[in-house]
């Protein structure tokens, strides 16, 4: 796990060792085992690197590194778990200067197979090759694994200079990159919590899409492929008769045991992140099995809080493997404290609160001496498992099909919906925007963390044509049709709306995983991941999201997965030797934080709306201030309930302020 960037310019010189050192130099955190810097002969390419050394911790294996001809050089973020496989492949073909770097791996493999080597590789990954095989040709090969566990950032400069990194902050030394708020990635960060691929929250810097690499020739035209998808269809989903749910269990076990053995390559300490859940818990037995020494396992919670906590099902699972347990707890105090490093940590805003718990879970890492951990991201989406996933297989059923179908609710529900409060609140009106998305011929299910929408969202942003600003991508095929518009449904409509008609009812069932494959789970929950973990420096792998347990996943009849309202049914019946009755089938809790109250104590809710009241976004005439200050106010009185939606909006007040302002946020 490093941190990368670097700088092509096919008709000049790229900018100087001081600057791309600068800019190396932003992800210390990354990597903080070594660094590198490499320029080409006629410095039209330069590529640098911070190292976090996970496997072959030799200098040989140092980064950029280049082949014996000098004619590929590469740098390198992630891990190729198969990497000993690759190179057996290859053999005896190359000229190999180390004795098991997954770097050399793949610089070999690119040279054998071309950009085709990505399908070759397990792992997660963001690399960059520069290749000056074919004279007067050099090209730049922009590459984000299957998944988006690794992000890649891309931008390019007035001079033509396309730069690259491992996170935006690095961009910014560079003379001609200022960061400067993209008003339309803000209306879907609104809707979405995060902005969705390629958007940031950077005016013209874009995120390489999970799946996809990016070319720039040697005439700085840069275009942009999709290597891999997961798409569902009717056609390639099993039903009952082609497969029996106990020969998917045994299936999904041998996967998942898979997996968990691919990612338990490592040269260093590694353990994993226990909450006490089913896939937590999963990740410690099935390691458990592998190893000839304790686990190490790692966990937290809140003082004060013990409705948030769940040490005792955590401890329960380190009683039985015999792990070696650590457990933090942290307070609003520290929260409130960790607020302006977390505006810096995340880049780009993730309104999700669990980043704040995750940072110092990461801390708990590591100061035990562990470098690298196994988290549970990815069982909930692949399988079903969030309690809204039965939710919507019921508003599809009662209300959004009828309507899609016939134009109207069925009478009963017209009589059940009548009545309701017009007030705003949380969930106020649901089941009219149901409605309105069947009438309007926009999709039900938008993503698992959809924030403002409906009512709310237009008492908030009363004009959505302040939001109107043109979209320049420079990277052809890169910015999907809909994206560039102040119409979150588009994003939606891209990824979903070619499935109707082509999927196994209930169709909702089928999209949720999509969907959330391509907005939620890259660019929300790995993210948070990513940015929390490797701000100490520890590298987060996740053995659900290895791309053979997806593809199985997305083949599964969802029967499988949601059957009587509980969902993940095989992937609980896989645990069944492993884990108690009680951990395999209590209610989800879900990894939180107590936001809800952290506004209501001390000064934090006050710090908040003083925040807001004297921020420049509040001046910029994006919101209705009014609304949001009564929000905000009733809030930390007590009379909210309103933290999900305040905590998205001041997230990208403070981060405004950090960023793009250079002020400290709340201080």
């Amino acid at each position: 796990m490093c941190g990368i960037t670097g700088s092509f310019n096919p008709t000049g010189e790229v900018a100087g060792k001081k600057i791309l050192t600068a800019m190396r130099d932003m992800m210390v955190h990354r990597g903080p085992d070594g660094e590198g810097v490499w320029f080409a002969k006629d410095h039209r390419c330069g590529l640098a690197h911070r190292r976090l050394s996970i496997i072959d911790l030799s200098e040989a294996a140092a980064q950029p590194m280049s082949n014996a001809e000098g004619t590929v050089t590469v740098v390198y973020n992630g891990e190729i778990y198969n990497h000993a496989e690759i190179r057996r492949e290859l053999g005896g073909k190359y000229r190999w200067k180390t004795d098991h770097s997954d770097t050399e791996a793949l610089l070999h493999a690119y040279e054998e197979w071309g950009l085709d080597c990505v399908e070759r590789f397990y792992g997660m990954f963001a690399f960059a090759v520069y290749d000056t095989r074919v004279p007067g040709k050099p090209q730049l090969h922009l590459v984000r694994d299957r998944i988006g566990v690794k992000p890649l950032y891309i931008t390019r400069t007035n001079r033509g200079e396309w730069l690259f990194a491992s996170e935006i902050r690095a961009l910014f030394p560079h003379p001609d990159v200022s960061p400067e708020m993209d008003l339309t990635a803000f209306w879907h960060y609104l809707t979405f919590i995060v902005t969705p691929a390629p958007l940031t929250l950077f005016r013209g810097i874009f995120k390489i899409p999970a799946g996809f690499m990016v070319t720039v020739d040697h005439n700085g035209h840069a275009k942009a492929k999709q290597y891999w998808d997961c798409k569902p269809s009717a056609e390639s989903t099993l039903s009952e008769k082609d497969i029996s749910e106990a020969e998917a269990v045994s299936e999904l076990e041998r996967l998942l045991k898979q997996s968990i053995s691919r990612r338990m390559v490592s040269d260093v300490p590694f353990g994993v992140l226990l909450s006490g859940g089913v896939d937590s818990s999963m990740n410690v037995a099935l390691m458990s099995e592998l190893m000839d020494r304790p686990v190490k396992t790692f966990s937290i919670g809140y003082e004060g809080k013990e409705d948030y906590n769940e040490f005792q099902y955590a401890r329960q699972i380190s009683k039985q493997y015999k792990t070696e347990h650590h457990e933090a707890l942290i307070n609003r105090k520290q929260m409130q404290e960790f607020l302006p490093l977390l505006v810096r940590l995340q880049d780009e805003p993730i309104a999700d609160n669990v980043c704040i718990p995750l940072y110092f879970l990461a801390e708990l890492v590591k100061k035990s001496g562990t470098t690298v951990v196994q988290v549970g991201e990815g069982a909930d989406e692949n399988f079903l498992g969030y309690w809204w996933c039965d939710h919507y297989r019921e508003k599809e059923e009662s209300i959004y099909g009828p309507v899609a179908r016939n134009g109207r609710l069925p009478w009963i529900k017209r009589l059940m919906t009548m009545g309701k409060s017009a007030l705003p609140g949380p969930l106020s009106g649901e089941d009219e925007e149901i409605r309105r998305r069947a009438v309007g011929g926009k999709e039900l299910f938008w993503g698992g963390a959809v924030c403002w929408w409906g009512d709310l969202r237009d008492k908030l942003t009363p004009d959505p044509s302040a939001f109107a600003q043109e979209v320049n991508c420079p990277v052809e095929g890169l910015l999907p049709e809909g994206h560039d518009s102040i119409n979150s449904h588009n994003v939606v409509d891209h990824y979903l709306g070619g499935l109707t008609g082509s999927l196994v009812t209930p169709e909702v069932l089928q999209k949720i995983p999509y969907m959330e494959h391509k907005l939620r789970l890259p660019e929300h929950l790995l993210m948070r991941v990513d940015k929390m973990t490797m701000a100490h420096s520890i590298e987060a792998r996740v053995p659900f999201l290895d791309h053979d347990v997806v593809e199985f996943a997305a083949k599964l009849p969802p029967s499988y997965k949601l059957r009587d309202g509980i969902g993940k049914s095989v992937l609980k019946k896989v645990a069944e030797p492993f884990l108690s009755h009680d951990i395999i089938y209590r209610k989800k809790q879900g990894f939180g934080a107590p936001m809800d109250e952290w506004f209501m104590e001390g000064d934090f809710g006050k710090r908040c709306q003083d925040a807001f009241a004297g921020s420049q976004m509040s001046r910029m005439g994006l919101f209705d201030n009014g609304f949001f200050s009564d929000l905000l106010k009733r809030q930390c009185d007590g009379s909210g309930g309103y933290s999900f939606h305040l905590w998205t909006v001041l997230n990208a007040v403070l981060w405004y302020d950090s960023w793009v302002e250079g002020k400290e946020p709340l201080s």
